[in-house]
């Protein structure tokens, strides 16, 4: 396997996991046991009126949740697209000796 094709084969998984992480969902579990979605990554699914109705300290718990999953789900997603576009520019020249 040539370089080029390795740094494309990872840069893919990279950038598929990254956004795979953005998508999915986060829960807080509440003393009573029952789930308080909190939407994904991006903060779409979030209700804040169902999860401060339950209480207001659940939306700043969510809001760290989503901003924990963004830190490293963002730069996962970079170093991805930025291996494959490394992967398509680089020199043809040097794969083919």
């Amino acid at each position: 396997m040539s370089v080029r094709t390795f740094a494309f084969v990872v840069g893919l998984a990279f950038l598929l996991g990254g956004g795979a992480i953005l998508f999915v969902t986060l829960a807080v579990e509440a003393p009573s046991g029952s789930l308080i979605p909190c939407g994904n990554s991006l903060g779409l699914g979030f209700d804040e009126p169902a999860a401060s109705a339950v209480s207001p300290a659940y939306v700043d718990i969510c809001a760290d949740l989503r901003h924990r999953r963004l830190l490293w789900a963002l730069p996962m997603a970079a170093v991805g697209v930025l291996l494959l576009i490394g992967s398509l520019v680089g020199s043809r020249r040097a794969t083919r000796r």
